[in-house]
């Protein structure tokens, strides 16, 4: 089976701004209406002083599985 040209692009180098698997995970969320909405039930109810900020991001995040490495752009 040939490799597609986009891909061999890619894996030769080629192709410097291919979209990865990180923003292909941000563009599913971006688009996913359950998770805006609980994003913005998450920052009402920080902003209104009912949670604390890292517990709430903390529980947000592992609620959809997020997870981010230390010292990424």
């Amino acid at each position: 089976m040939p490799t597609p040209q986009r891909r061999r692009q890619r894996r030769d180098g080629g192709l410097s701004n291919a979209i990865g698997r990180a923003d292909i995970a941000a563009e599913f969320l971006r688009r996913n209406l359950t998770y805006r909405a609980e994003h913005a039930q998450m920052q009402q109810r920080i902003a209104s002083g009912a949670v604390a900020k890292n517990a709430a991001e903390s529980a947000f995040a592992r609620r959809w599985g997020l997870s981010f490495r230390h010292g990424a752009r």
